[in-house]
């Protein structure tokens, strides 16, 4: 391409929207990997015994001896 040429709005915006899809999947697949993963923890922990799935809250440390 000489350097006085520019690319059409058209390409201009098929690339910005090739770029965004990119994006957009990348961000998809690390969420969806990232809540695979958990699932396999969350079920090794129940499987050992170690169920901390529902701990929602830690513990007080205000509490009085």
């Amino acid at each position: 391409m000489a350097p006085d040429e520019k690319p059409s709005a058209r390409r201009l915006g098929k690339a910005g929207a090739f770029i965004v899809g990119i994006i957009i999947a990348i961000f998809i697949v690390i969420f969806v990997g990232r809540n695979l993963w958990h699932g396999d923890e969350l079920e090794q922990d129940q499987a050992v015994g170690n169920n901390v799935a529902t701990e929602h809250t830690g513990p007080s440390y205000n509490q009085r001896p």
